[in-house]
C-alpha cells in the first residue's frame, strides 16, 4: 500500500473514532439537561438569534423537514419554543423561543464550554494550538467537500 493511501486509512479511522467519541459525549451531555442531542442542537441555534423558520432550521441542521416538526413539536411541549404562521406569509411557519428558555440556553452554553474544559484540562498549550490548527484544516476541507457534493 502506498504512503499516501496508509495516511488516508489512518485519517478515515481517526475520523470514525472522533465521531464515534463525539456522539458519546453528545449523548451524555443532552441527557444531563433530560434533553435529546437534536433538541441542544436546536436550542443552541438560538443563541444567535431569536427566530427561525423551520426551513432555515431545516438547512442549518441539515434535518427533513418531518424531523424537524418533531424536534420542534417536542420543545413546544417541553415550553421551549413556540411556533407560528408568518403574517407574511401563511405557508411560512415561524419558531421562537419562550422566555423559559433563555436562563436554559444560557446554561447549555456554559455548560457545554466547561464539559469541553474538563475533556482537553490534559492538553497542554502547544497541543492545544495544534489541536485548533488541525480541527480548523478539517472543518474546512468538510465545509468544502460538502459544497462540491
Amino acid at each position: 500500500m502506498e504512503n499516501k493511501e496508509k495516511e488516508v486509512e489512518v485519517i478515515s479511522q481517526l475520523i470514525c473514532n472522533l465521531t464515534k467519541n463525539c456522539n458519546i459525549k453528545e449523548d451524555f451531555f443532552a441527557s444531563s439537561f433530560n434533553l435529546s442531542p437534536t433538541e441542544v442542537r436546536v436550542l443552541r441555534l438560538f443563541s444567535f438569534s431569536d427566530t427561525y423558520n423551520i426551513k432555515e432550521l431545516k438547512e442549518k441542521l441539515h434535518l427533513t423537514s418531518g424531523r424537524i416538526t418533531h424536534v420542534v413539536s417536542s420543545l413546544e411541549t417541553k415550553k421551549l419554543l413556540t411556533r407560528h404562521q408568518d403574517e407574511n406569509d401563511k405557508r411560512n411557519i415561524i419558531v421562537s423561543l419562550l422566555p423559559k428558555a433563555t436562563p436554559l440556553i444560557n446554561n447549555l452554553q456554559l455548560s457545554y464550554n466547561n464539559l469541553h474544559k474538563k475533556i482537553l484540562q490534559s492538553v497542554n498549550k502547544e497541543e492545544l494550538n495544534t489541536i485548533i490548527n488541525s480541527l480548523t484544516t478539517l472543518v474546512n476541507v468538510f465545509e468544502n467537500w460538502v459544497i462540491e457534493k
